[in-house]
């Protein structure tokens, strides 16, 4: 069998070289064809999401950059293999970079699975999914959050048969090796990960004074027109009218520039409140906001600062706004790890079908629920408190009944593809070999 395998180590990561050795040891045993993709060794970009490649070039992405080679080799593979330690519940960065332009692999169209919404396939078949994570000490939340990430993951991606795996600390090469069999022996048995529970956010209780200085984080490729920034400037606005000072900083333009980066790591220290806003990708936070939070968690490390209040706002592409769970509960496990003050969240399910990265300020009709969630989580995060429950419930409910959400987005799409003169071949294959092995 061809198998794929996606590593997300870095190159200091002990454990991650060891584990890839055993699995490698294992699988070559076997007699399997394996490649390894090194990602950190690799020239990915960040998705850009613009969706080119579902309306522009349809299955292939618009960068022309490794992620095309490793998107063919993974639609080609009988298994797909990700390693990656263990990130506030999640993937490393490194790993979700690659991960997020696996969306060329689906079709931008819309089905139900499970009662909820998901996009369609694209290729008739899909390689099984075994995932192996490893963290230095156990931590019960983030193993159940990692849990049902990859468990969402084998949802999306169509896999068949799938599993996680997740080492702690330096197990004896014995045990490490009794584990891999373990996990490859449950991809060969075809089972399927069953559904796993998130853990209960742990809120925290409301800061010791009111927050002074009050910082957005927008963590969306499309800046100032996306709609995270719209939902994020609409919250600053409110938190503004209270008293709060405020301020709204991109993410991706610093993760490239050592001295923006300073910059934005020390307007988080000046902040009594951080709120990031982003886009759902692939079920989980995007590749550099994960990043951006690998570097503050390092950062916060090397400086110990004061207990600060954390927020966030998710926004994804189905009606349903508990997509959004599994990433939010990753920005939760993150301030645990952190120090800082969990905060609670919104999340807004069709954000783009709603907003449209319009500003919130004059928008009626079913963007008046929407202002009123975030007018009362201003009005609790100005006091220093968590979000309140109630503020969720306006938004919990579609503002478009799922099904016709299905219906008119795959004219959207249609729409979409015409402009480009693609819609004939929206159902392309390009990654498609004659056999696969």
């Amino acid at each position: 069998m061809k198998i794929v395998m996606l590593d997300g180590s870095t190159s200091t990561d002990g454990a991650g070289a060891r584990i890839q050795a055993e699995v490698l040891r294992q699988l070559e045993t076997q007699n399997h064809a394996v490649e390894i993709f090194t990602l950190r060794e690799r020239k990915i970009g960040n998705c850009a999401g613009d969706f080119f490649c579902w309306v522009r070039r349809p299955g292939l992405c618009n960068t022309d950059d490794d992620n095309r080679v490793i998107a063919s080799a993974i639609i080609n593979a009988g298994l797909l293999i990700y390693l990656t330690p263990v990130t506030f519940g999640g993937y490393s960065a490194a790993l979700k970079k690659a991960v997020d332009h696996q969306i060329q692999n689906i079709a931008p169209f819309f089905t139900t699975l499970n009662g909820e919404t998901h996009h369609a396939r694209r290729y008739e078949r899909y390689p099984d999914f075994l995932v192996v994570g490893w963290q230095s000490a156990p931590n019960p939340a983030a193993e159940s959050i990692f849990r049902h990430l990859v468990w969402r993951n084998s949802l999306n991606f169509y896999a068949q048969a799938s599993h996680c795996e997740i080492v702690t600390g330096e197990p004896a090469g014995e045990i490490l090796a009794a584990q891999i069999e373990s996990a490859l022996g449950a991809i060969a048995r075809r089972a399927a990960a069953p559904q796993p529970a998130l853990p209960s956010p742990n809120i925290s209780p409301a800061l010791t004074r009111p927050p002074r200085r009050a910082l957005m984080l927008v963590g969306s490729p499309r800046g100032r027109k996306s709609t995270s920034h719209s939902l994020g400037a609409y919250l600053m606005e409110q938190l503004a009218a209270r008293g709060v000072e405020t301020e709204i900083a991109t993410i991706y333009p610093a993760l490239n520039n050592p001295q923006k980066m300073d910059g934005l790591l020390a307007q988080m220290d000046s902040a009594d409140l951080t709120v990031l806003a982003f886009p759902l990708y692939v079920d989980t936070l995007p590749a550099p906001v994960i990043l951006l939070l690998e570097r503050l968690a390092a950062h916060r490390a090397a400086h110990p600062a004061p207990r600060k209040g954390f927020a966030a706002l998710a926004n994804c592409g189905f009606p349903e706004a508990h997509h959004n769970d599994t990433a939010l509960a990753l920005c939760a496990q993150f301030s645990a790890e952190t120090g800082l003050a969990w905060l609670g969240s919104l999340a807004l399910g069709a954000g783009e079908g709603m907003v449209h990265g319009e500003p919130l300020e004059t928008a009626g009709g079913p963007a008046i629920p929407l202002k009123k969630a975030l007018e009362l989580a201003a009005h609790s995060l100005a006091l220093g408190q968590p979000i309140p429950a109630e503020a969720q419930k306006f938004i919990e409910k579609p503002f478009i009944p799922a099904w016709l959400y299905r219906l008119l987005g795959g004219v959207g799409w249609k729409q979409q593809a015409k402009r480009w003169g693609a819609q004939a071949n929206m159902g392309r294959k390009p990654y498609q070999a004659e056999t696969t092995q």
